[in-house]
């Protein structure tokens, strides 16, 4: 752990450190549902509350929840949704000392890179720094980029959770001070852009809850709020934040970047998480809270006492694992009921294939029963669900997608509420990251990679499964059908499929009719 000092920019004229921290606009893909997500970003909330718990001042810069309208097309294939980024550099102070950049998702490269050149040219003064996110599956190893991103004019890149580094960091670049013996960051060493200086892996930090807490307090949250659509499904309403109660992954997945990068499963204590959702609730009002851990459930019995704690409270609150959950790890119906009454209305959890030969492929365990025992427990509880399928695996092989259809009707029947259907690509830090070239640029590898030469096949395969949801759910369950059409129409969601036809429809007028929301601006 590297000891903080005092957070100014030295001699006589010594003044607080100014940063700003940065969040690129949301970033879609031919107009793609599967992507343009807007993940909240909780990482970035977390190095905001560790620079601002350094007594530094902190300015943040969410394009998304600036103007969640504002759009920008780049190369023709991406729909950047958000403030320009040239009006987003432009609200970057100019005595401004350390900006730090989220690189969030791996769609969102493209504009990461585009904010990079901007900042060199409109901001030459400023230190330029960029941190990744390991809490999520569509993200990427930004240790992999490093170096054309140095040599790209960024000053420092840090690796894994940046929170006991940041500062430090910051400190060094705005007293042009050498970065050297800072863990888990890439930087020019002696000047040379040519020739990054990567420094020893960092370790990740175990006891979560000495962590400073999120700063959204800091954000423009409105973005967000007003879109319409989001991660998890969510209703007109809704004052809603992610929730991060573990960090990292126990499982090795090869399609995935979390067994390279965040191996170790690291909860925080039940009454911790309560206490930020308590805290939350009181102050900005949030009555939703999408959890958006690797894997939230590990320890089956701290997911209990969680339950018990926010019904000890008595918050009015609800939740969902956004991201989703290794189900076998919640043992039993007794938990489900626990959470169920403790506020739990949403659950994704993610087979990926029907098929055990291809989970040996993929080095994912799944039990195949005990997720549908789980399922009509839930079903019965009202807990909406997803499924997660994962087509387009190397290896994969036409059996194995019919047996993936097969169980996906079996889920359906279940009571599983919606299914679906993501297609392999490459990210930079999985195991499979080499698996299969084709890709120009590294925002195409998104969950619709249609440079895939099979891609029209796996489309068709995509389709197929979405079919068999809709009338597999129309012959088993027509109310929850027209409830969800209703939800449709009324924006009130209650899963992620009727939301997303929503925001299939709203992400064509944002591309083809962007005057429909020219005038309205999100306000703080």
């Amino acid at each position: 752990m590297i000891s903080a000092r005092a957070a100014t920019t030295g001699g006589g004229d010594a003044r607080p450190l100014k940063t700003c921290v940065v969040v690129p606009p949301v970033v879609c893909h031919h107009l793609d549902p599967h992507t343009g997500i807007p993940f909240m970003p909780h990482m970035a909330a977390y190095l905001a509350g560790a620079l601002r718990d350094a007594g530094m001042d902190v300015t943040v810069l969410d394009s998304f929840g600036i103007d969640c309208h504002a759009t920008q097309v780049v190369r023709s294939e991406f729909l950047l949704m958000g403030l320009r980024v040239d009006d987003l550099v432009g609200r970057v102070a100019r005595n401004c000392d350390v900006c730090f950049i989220y690189c969030r998702t791996i769609a969102e490269f493209v504009a990461v890179e585009d904010l990079v050149d901007r900042l060199r040219i409109n901001r030459p003064e400023t230190k330029i720094v960029l941190f990744e996110n390991i809490q999520a599956v569509t993200s990427y190893s930004l240790m992999e980029v490093a170096d054309q991103f140095i040599r790209r004019g960024v000053h420092c890149v840090i690796g894994g959770e940046p929170e006991d580094r940041c500062a430090e960091v910051a400190r060094r670049l705005a007293a042009s001070r050498p970065l050297s013996g800072i863990p888990g960051t890439v930087h020019a060493g002696d000047g040379s852009v040519a020739a990054p200086v990567s420094e020893e892996s960092a370790g990740l930090p175990e006891n979560l809850d000495a962590l400073p807490m999120p700063a959204w307090e800091l954000w423009n949250l409105k973005g967000y709020w007003t879109m319409g659509f989001a991660h998890a499904p969510v209703k007109k309403k809704d004052r809603f934040l992610p929730l991060l109660t573990s960090r990292g992954c126990p499982f090795r997945c090869a399609f995935c970047i979390s067994p390279g990068l965040n191996p170790r499963w690291r909860p925080r204590s039940a009454k911790h998480v309560v206490d930020e959702m308590e805290h939350f609730n009181k102050t900005l009002g949030i009555n939703d809270f999408h959890i958006s851990d690797l894997n939230p459930t590990v320890n089956n019995e701290r997911i209990r006492e969680m339950c018990r704690d926010i019904l000890r409270r008595g918050l009015a609150i609800t939740w969902k694992f956004a991201q989703g959950t290794k189900i076998e790890t919640i043992k039993d119906r007794e938990t489900l009921e626990l959470m169920a009454k403790a506020g739990c209305v949403y659950v994704s959890f993610s087979p990926e294939t029907g098929s055990k030969r291809l989970l040996k492929i993929m080095h994912k365990p799944f039990d195949h029963e005990h997720a549908l025992a789980m399922a009509r427990h839930m079903n019965a509880l009202g807990i909406r669900m997803q499924a997660v399928f994962l087509g387009g695996v190397p290896g994969e092989t036409q059996a194995d997608r019919d047996q993936s259809l097969a169980y996906a009707t079996r889920l359906i029947k279940a009571g599983v509420d919606e299914i679906s259907t993501v297609i392999f690509t490459p990210l930079p830090g999985a195991r499979l990251s080499d698996a299969l070239s084709g890709y120009e640029h590294y925002s195409q590898c998104t969950p619709s990679p249609d440079w895939r030469a099979d891609y029209k096949d796996l489309t068709a395969y995509r389709r197929r499964m979405y079919l068999n949801l809709f009338t597999r759910k129309i012959l088993f369950w027509p109310g929850k059908f027209l409830r969800e059409m209703h939800g449709l129409f009324t924006k009130n969601f209650e899963t992620k499929m009727e939301m997303s036809l929503y925001k299939q429809i709203k992400l064509y007028i944002l591309r083809y009719f962007p005057a429909f929301y020219a005038r309205k601006p999100v306000s703080k």
